[in-house]
C-alpha cells in the first residue's frame, strides 16, 4: 500500500493531480474543456485521469483499509458454521477460494474505477447505459440496478446491526432489550455517517489494526487446543460441493462493492489494485485462520450445530500471559469495532447512492430519514434462524451486486470503446488508461 501517503487536502486547488491543469498522468491538459492536451475528445470523460472537479481524498491505503474493514463483521462468527455445512473438513479450502472470487471481482471494480476517473458507478453506469448525448437516459435505464444496490446495501445494514444485537444479549446482556442494543449501534453509525469520505476513511484506517491483530492472535492461538485428524482427509470432497461451497464463501466477503462509491474520491495510480487487493487478503487470511482452528477444535459435526461458532472457539481458548480470564469478553470488544465499520460504511454507501442518483447536494438529510427505517427493518426478522435465512437470500443479492453488474458494465465499456473506436464516435478509448 501507500506508506507513509498522508491524506491529501480537500480542497481541489491544493490537491495534486485534482487541480483544473494537471492530471495523475503528468500531463498539463486544459481539463477546463475536458482535454487532456493529447487530442482527446472534450465529451470523452475517460481521457483524463481526473475529469471531475472532486477532489482525491482517500489514499490508496485508507481504500484498503475500507475495504478490509468492511469485510470483517459478521462472517467472523459465522463462517465456521457455513463452510462445515457445504464442505465439511474441506472448509478451509472454501474460505480461500472464497477470497481469490472476491479478489478477482474487486479487480473488475478496480479496473472500472481506473477508466472513469472521479465517477460513482451511478455515474459512469449512467454513461454507458445511455447515450452520450443524453446521460438522462441512461439514468433512468440504470435506476433498477441502482435500486439493487441501494436495496442490498440498506438490508445489509440492518442484518449486520441485528446480528450485532443478537449476539450481544446472547453472551454479554442477557437482560438488556434487544431494541437498545440495535438502537445504539444505529445511532452510533448514523453520528459516524454524518462525516465525509475522508472522515470515514481515516477512521477506519484507525480501527483496521485494532481489530486485525486481536483476532489474528486469538486464532492461532486456539490452535494450541486443536486436533489436526480433524481436517483429515484433506481433498476428499466432491469438486461440485466444494464448488458450490466457494460460491457460498464468496458471500461472507460481500461488502467491498461499496467502493464504488469511494473510488470517486480515491488517489488512482499503480497502487489502487493492489492496495484493494491486500483489503480483501487480510480477512481473507482471518476467515481461513478460523475455519482451520474451528474445523480442527470441534470437528465438522459438531461445527454444524453452533450458531457462532467462532465465539464458541474463543471460549475454549486460553492465551499465555493474559490477564482476562474471559477471553471472549475482549474478543467482543474487538468485534463490536469492526461491526461498527461494517455497518458505517453501508450506511453511508446506502446514503450516497441516494444522493448521486437524485443529485442532491448532500447525503446527511437521506441518511436521517433512513435511521427510522433501518430500526424498524432490524426488527422485522422474528428469530436467529429466520435471521441466518434473510442473511442468506442477501447473500444471492449481493452476489448480482458486486459479481455480476461489474463484470457486465465492464464488458459494455470495451464493447462500446470497440464500436466508437472504429466509428470515430465521441465515446472512442482514445484515452491515456491510468498504469497499473
Amino acid at each position: 500500500m501507500s506508506s507513509g501517503n498522508g491524506v491529501e487536502s480537500s480542497s481541489p486547488s491544493s490537491n495534486s493531480g485534482n487541480s483544473g491543469n494537471s492530471g495523475n498522468s503528468g500531463n498539463s491538459g486544459n481539463s477546463g474543456n475536458g482535454n487532456d492536451g493529447r487530442g482527446g475528445n472534450p465529451t470523452d470523460l475517460t481521457s483524463n485521469p481526473n475529469p471531475t472537479d472532486k477532489p482525491f481524498v482517500i489514499s490508496t491505503r485508507q481504500a484498503g483499509s475500507l475495504i478490509a474493514s468492511t469485510l470483517i463483521g459478521v462472517g467472523v462468527l459465522t463462517l465456521p458454521r457455513v463452510t462445515a455445512e457445504t464442505t465439511a473438513e474441506s472448509g478451509w479450502i472454501s474460505a480461500i477460494g472464497g477470497a481469490l472470487l472476491a479478489m478477482a471481482a474487486m479487480a473488475v471494480i478496480v479496473t472500472l474505477a481506473k477508466r472513469y476517473v472521479g465517477l460513482t458507478i451511478v455515474e459512469y453506469a449512467s454513461r454507458l447505459l445511455g447515450p452520450s448525448r443524453f446521460p438522462l437516459v441512461g439514468r433512468m435505464i440504470g435506476f433498477p440496478i441502482f435500486a439493487l444496490f441501494f436495496t442490498y446495501w440498506a438490508l445489509s445494514t440492518t442484518v449486520v446491526a441485528r446480528v450485532f444485537g443478537e449476539v450481544v444479549i446472547t453472551t454479554v446482556l442477557p437482560k438488556t432489550p434487544l431494541e437498545v442494543i440495535i438502537s445504539t449501534m444505529l445511532i452510533t453509525a448514523f453520528i459516524f455517517v454524518m462525516y465525509d469520505e475522508e472522515v470515514l476513511a481515516r477512521v477506519n484506517e484507525i480501527l483496521l489494526p485494532i481489530i486485525v491483530i486481536p483476532v489474528l492472535v486469538i486464532a492461532l492461538s486456539s490452535l494450541q487446543s486443536a486436533r489436526l485428524d480433524n481436517l483429515l482427509p484433506l481433498f476428499a470432497v466432491d469438486w461440485r460441493a466444494l464448488l458450490k461451497g466457494i460460491l457460498i464463501t464468496a458471500t461472507s466477503y460481500l461488502g467491498f462493492e461499496i467502493m464504488t462509491m469511494f473510488f470517486s474520491v480515491t488517489q488512482q495510480g499503480h497502487r489502487l489494485m493492489s492496495a484493494s487487493m491486500i483489503g480483501i487478503a487480510i480477512p481473507g487470511i482471518i476467515y481461513t485462520l478460523i475455519v482451520i482452528s474451528g474445523i480442527s477444535v470441534f470437528g465438522v459435526e459438531e461445527m454444524r450445530l453452533l450458531a457462532w461458532p467462532t465465539l464458541e472457539l474463543v471460549k475454549t481458548t486460553e492465551v499465555p500471559g493474559l490477564i482476562l480470564e474471559r477471553l471472549e469478553s475482549a474478543f467482543l470488544g474487538v468485534w463490536v469495532a469492526a461491526v461498527f465499520t461494517s455497518v458505517g460504511n453501508m450506511y453511508y454507501a446506502t446514503a450516497a447512492i441516494v444522493r448521486h442518483v437524485f443529485r442532491l447536494r448532500g447525503h446527511r438529510v437521506v441518511a436521517t430519514v433512513m435511521l427510522p427505517a433501518y430500526y424498524w427493518l432490524s426488527l422485522r426478522p422474528p428469530n436467529v434462524q429466520k435471521l441466518f435465512q434473510y442473511q442468506t437470500w442477501l447473500g444471492y443479492i449481493g452476489a448480482v451486486c458486486a459479481f455480476g453488474i461489474p463484470v457486465a458494465l465492464l464488458l459494455l465499456s470495451l464493447v462500446r470503446d470497440g464500436r466508437a473506436k472504429r466509428s470515430g464516435e465521441p465515446d472512442a478509448a482514445g484515452k491515456e488508461a491510468i498504469p497499473e
